[in-house]
C-alpha cells in the first residue's frame, strides 16, 4: 500500500465508525428532519451527499459507475420524501467506503497525476482532490452531530466514546 495513501484511507474508516455510531439510534422520520427550523438539510440528504462525493472520488481513482445519489443529492435538501430509508443509505456509505478504501490501497500511480480538469477549490492533483473530499466529509459528519445536538440528541462524541 502507497504510504500516501494509508493515512487517507484511515480518515475515511474513522469517519465510517462515526458515521456509523452517529445515526444507530435514528428512525427514518429523524434522519429526513430538516435542520435549522426546517430550512437546513437533514442527516439524510447529508449521507446521501456524502455517498454522491464517494462515487466521485471513485471515479478519480479510475473505478467509474453510475452514481443514483448525484441527481438527487448535489441539490439543495428537501423535504426528504423522495430520499431512500436511513438503512440503505447508511449501507450504502459504508460500502462505498469500503471500495474506496480499496481502490485507494492500489492507487499510487493515480494519486500523484493531474486532476482531470479543475479540482472543487482548483486543485491540481488528484491527492488534493481526494484529501479536500476527505476533509469535507469530515466537516459534514460534524454537520450532523450538530444536527443531533438541535434535535436535543447526544453529541456524536458522547456516543463514540461510549
Amino acid at each position: 500500500m502507497d504510504t500516501l495513501a494509508r493515512p487517507i484511507i484511515a480518515l475515511y474508516g474513522l469517519s465510517n465508525g462515526i458515521l456509523a455510531a452517529g445515526i444507530g439510534d435514528l428512525s427514518d422520520e429523524d434522519a429526513k428532519a430538516r435542520s435549522r427550523g426546517g430550512t437546513g438539510p437533514s442527516i439524510a440528504w447529508t449521507i446521501g451527499h456524502l455517498c454522491d462525493q464517494k462515487i466521485k472520488v471513485l471515479q478519480l481513482l479510475g473505478r467509474s459507475r453510475e452514481n443514483p445519489f448525484g441527481s438527487t443529492f448535489e441539490a439543495a435538501a428537501t423535504d426528504g420524501s423522495g430520499y431512500p430509508p436511513l438503512a440503505d443509505l447508511a449501507a450504502r456509505f459504508s460500502t462505498l467506503n469500503g471500495e474506496l478504501c480499496t481502490a485507494l490501497a492500489s492507487a499510487a500511480d493515480r494519486l500523484e497525476a493531474p486532476m482531470p480538469g479543475a479540482g472543487p477549490h482548483g486543485e491540481k492533483r488528484i491527492l488534493d482532490t481526494v484529501l479536500f473530499l476527505a476533509w469535507h466529509e469530515a466537516y459534514h459528519i460534524g454537520g450532523i452531530g450538530v444536527i443531533r445536538r438541535e434535535q436535543g440528541r447526544p453529541a456524536i462524541a458522547e456516543l463514540v466514546r461510549g
